[in-house]
């Protein structure tokens, strides 16, 4: 992954807030094969959480050693053209859409619901979709799992949607398969995607770490961390 599809934060401390920007360190005299993606913002938001602002006409050019230029152009051809000595792989998709992002979040939030059990008194260990929808996440709680999401489509979004036409793969079943695959439940993207696509999922869902929810004590809502 890409520094803008990972988590930030100022001078690399997650905890300080959201960084202005990144850092780039690709010459535009290269003369290496390069990559353009575009890079899509929310609120100004990049998926790793650094902040650039608007308009939403960020790129990222990169090459095979990581290195990579943030700039600002009108499309990609005009970003290629501040490096007149590079080649050029294929323009990379700008990405999942809103709908995309909304759809896996729904089979994510499901997923987190049923897997995850209740460990209040009130209820002892029932799953939480018993007696909680998404609908009583608290707002930092979807959010948090909205990003995520976000973050995984995003780096992974030509493996994922390259399955699509393989037995019942869509943007559910890969919010689904994050969320049991990065906690460990026994059940990951090799249960329903194909080999070769599930290897790089599986590794990327289990390198973002376990989550858990939890319902909190005196509002009855649930949370993240």
């Amino acid at each position: 992954m890409l520094d803008f599809q990972t988590k930030s934060g100022w001078m690399g401390d997650p905890s300080r807030g959201a960084s202005m920007g990144r850092t780039s360190d690709l010459p535009e005299g290269t003369t290496a094969t390069l990559t353009v993606r575009h890079v899509a913002l929310t609120d100004g938001y990049d998926a790793g959480g650094a902040y650039w602002g608007t308009p939403d006409n960020l790129y990222c050019v990169s090459d095979a050693e990581g290195r990579v230029r943030y700039l600002r152009a009108s499309d990609a051809d005009a970003a290629k053209a501040r490096f007149p000595r590079a080649g050029w792989a294929p323009v990379v998709s700008d990405g999942p859409s809103k709908e995309d992002i909304a759809e896996m979040l729904d089979g994510y939030i499901e997923c987190a619901l049923w897997s995850s059990n209740d460990e209040s008194d009130d209820n002892g260990g029932d799953p939480l979709d018993s007696n909680y929808s998404a609908d009583d996440l608290t707002p930092e709680a979807r959010e948090a799992m909205r990003n995520d999401c976000i973050v995984f489509a995003v780096a992974l979004h030509p493996t994922i949607t390259s399955c699509f036409d393989f037995g019942r793969c869509d943007w559910s079943l890969a919010g689904h398969d994050l969320w049991l695959t990065r906690n460990g439940h026994g059940v990951d993207f090799s249960d329903h995607w194909p080999e070769a696509q599930a290897k790089l999922l599986d590794a990327c869902a289990r390198h973002m770490g376990e989550v858990h929810l939890y319902v909190g004590d005196g509002d009855d809502k649930i949370h993240h961390y």
